[in-house]
């Protein structure tokens, strides 16, 4: 196997959704890079062990903090890139295991990067988005024929013009802003066109079907589907 970063989307919790690509690179990595944050979670790790035996598989784990200070994650960004092109340098694989897919608001790109800046070689593994399997929890379509979709990561401040935009839009991220949307959707009567899932897959999944029903701070795993409102005549 070429000496090289994979970045490998586990996808968004049920291990099932793993892809066969995704579960050959694991087999055959030398070792495993798992991202860790504050709470010492392993989230990504946690699904892929069970679609493969990891245990006598050498870990690298990369502590990547819950933060928006740029600072603080430039310097832990570039802190799990050198560790990781240790390992390159060495002519050992590394697979890096994230959520979803590597290619969508994942912390493992700002890695991906650095490493290709730095001349090594760094690949994209896709796996299965979280609003993909929040629609087929919901079993409802994100978007058919010449519908848009708005992939929206909803947790930022800012204005609510999106909720406006024709089409579907998918908001992720939610979690500590999830009050705020909320009202904000209740504001513009879009409840009735508003489904959402908590950690889809995983143990702890929850489907609201009415967003009126969840209290409280919604979890980072959380995935809302707001529907394009449909105009009677």
């Amino acid at each position: 196997m070429n000496a090289a970063l994979y970045g490998i989307g586990v996808g968004p919790g049920d291990f099932e959704l793993m892809t066969l690509k995704a579960i050959r690179i694991i087999k055959e990595a030398d070792l495993i890079a798992v991202p860790r944050t504050d709470e010492k979670e392993m989230t990504a790790w946690n699904i892929a062990k069970q679609a493969v035996d990891l245990s006598q598989k050498e870990i690298l784990e990369l502590y990547m903090p819950m933060t928006r200070d740029a600072q603080i994650l430039a310097q832990s960004h570039q802190k799990a890139a050198e560790l990781i092109m240790d390992q390159l340098k060495q002519n050992r694989s590394v697979a890096f295991l994230t959520l979803g897919d590597p290619s969508i608001y994942s912390t493992y790109i700002y890695l991906h990067n650095r490493v290709l800046d730095a001349g090594y070689d760094a690949r994209l593994i896709p796996g299965v988005p979280s609003f993909c399997a929040v629609a087929a929890r919901l079993n409802t379509p994100l978007c058919e024929g010449a519908q848009p979709l708005h992939i929206i990561p909803a947790s930022y401040e800012g204005s609510f013009d999106y909720l406006s935009w024709g089409g579907t839009k998918v908001l992720m991220k939610s979690g500590k802003e999830f009050s705020n949307v909320k009202e904000e959707l209740l504001s513009r009567d879009l409840v009735e066109d508003t489904q959402m899932v908590e950690c889809c897959g995983m143990p702890t999944e929850r489907v609201y079907h009415d967003i009126r029903n969840a209290k409280g701070k919604a979890s980072y795993f959380s995935t809302i589907i707001v529907k394009e409102k449909e105009i009677t005549k």
